[in-house]
């Protein structure tokens, strides 16, 4: 973990007005309604909403699948698929000329794909919020989610596995390059759900293999954009030593389900917090959320949480002057008043915590 950097050290900054902000997906058809609801529960770091019931084409697959090497959206079936009949040595060697030459608009996406984030951008441009957080899909999960004929997934193909792994980095640079020209700080998440099987036997990929695709991702990125804070979301349990030694900026995960599984690491989570980093929270339930769960519920399972590490030698104090909080996934497949009331239970959560442990 490098130094902490200004973009950091602003991120920490931030007591009275929350860091609250949220992983992704919004069950809206209108990017406006969405973009309001996020700005009123995250008005200090607004996140990029993906709005798959407005057009499929929002999925976290096929919104980053424009002009990736013999890829194409079926917007059908909702999902990316892998043409053969193209000639991969050409179009690989088109690709990585728009690569080395840092051509960032190739890899713009078009408001069809996100109409979410033109729209938030545009409001933040009247706000005083300093941050805007925005995400891509992780190169794991994009290629386990990809086969060719032989029904082989893509992560076994080294060319594009590659190939991909730089062109999602690229898709999130663009992002970051757009949020900068609307005057705000950019957050970059890279979202891996995937990442949750790892070590099991549904899982037939070395966490080697992982590692080495995460940091091929990371390294790209920080090598064009050092002051940039870079997040890695997985909902699941997974291999978090790997995640916290990765050198990402900001660990994501769901605190609600899976909030006994992070205390397994507090050598690793301590190494990362001294060397500037941050855990993002998931507070509140997603898939699991129920009508009628109450804050003091959720406060209550939290704070367990906290006193778990507390036992480790972490204390409270330490770990939520280092956070910042979330629901515990996306939450597109919601419907939209739960998910409303989920983002609304984030900010208040939050505040409650703070007001409880933090001097403001």
């Amino acid at each position: 973990m490098p130094k902490q950097r200004k973009a950091a050290e602003i991120l920490r900054g931030i007591k009275d007005g929350l860091r609250v902000t949220g992983i992704g997906s919004l069950p809206f058809a209108e990017a406006d309604e969405a973009c309001e609801l996020i700005l009123e529960s995250c008005p200090q770091i607004p996140y990029v909403p993906q709005l798959i019931k407005r057009d499929p084409r929002e999925n976290m697959f096929l919104q980053f699948s424009e002009n990736l090497p013999c890829f194409f959206a079926d917007c059908e079936k909702k999902q990316v698929l892998f043409d053969d009949t193209q000639d991969r040595e050409k179009r690989l060697s088109e690709f990585y000329d728009y690569i080395t030459q840092n051509c960032y608009d190739y890899f713009r996406i078009s408001p069809e794909h996100t109409k979410g984030f033109y729209c938030l951008l545009e409001k933040c441009k009247k706000k005083k919020n300093l941050f805007i957080k925005t995400q891509v899909t992780g190169p794991f999960t994009y290629l386990l989610s990809v086969a060719k004929k032989d029904r082989q997934s893509l992560i076994f193909d080294n060319e594009f596995a590659e190939a991909i792994t730089l062109g999602l980095s690229m898709k999130g640079l663009w992002q970051v390059q757009e949020i900068r020209k609307a005057g705000k700080i950019p957050i970059l998440f890279f979202d891996e759900p995937s990442l949750w099987g790892l070590g099991s036997a549904y899982m037939p990929v070395s966490d080697e293999r992982v590692a080495f695709f995460l940091d091929s991702l990371i390294s790209f990125i920080k090598e064009r954009d050092k002051d940039l804070l870079l997040g890695l979301h997985c909902c699941g349990n997974t291999d978090w030593r790997m995640v916290f030694d990765s050198g990402v900026d900001i660990v994501s995960f769901d605190a609600y389900g899976f909030g006994d599984k992070l205390v397994f690491y507090p050598q690793e989570i301590k190494r990362f917090l001294q060397g500037g980093g941050f855990i993002a929270f998931g507070i509140v339930p997603t898939s699991e959320y129920k009508e009628g769960t109450t804050e003091e519920e959720m406060c209550d399972k939290f704070i367990s949480v906290l006193d778990r590490f507390e036992e480790k030698g972490i204390s409270k104090e330490f770990l939520l002057s280092n956070a910042i909080f979330t629901p515990a996934c996306g939450m597109g497949p919601l419907p939209q008043r739960d998910a409303e009331r989920v983002l609304k239970l984030t900010a208040s959560l939050a505040k409650q915590i703070q007001d409880k442990y933090i001097e403001v």
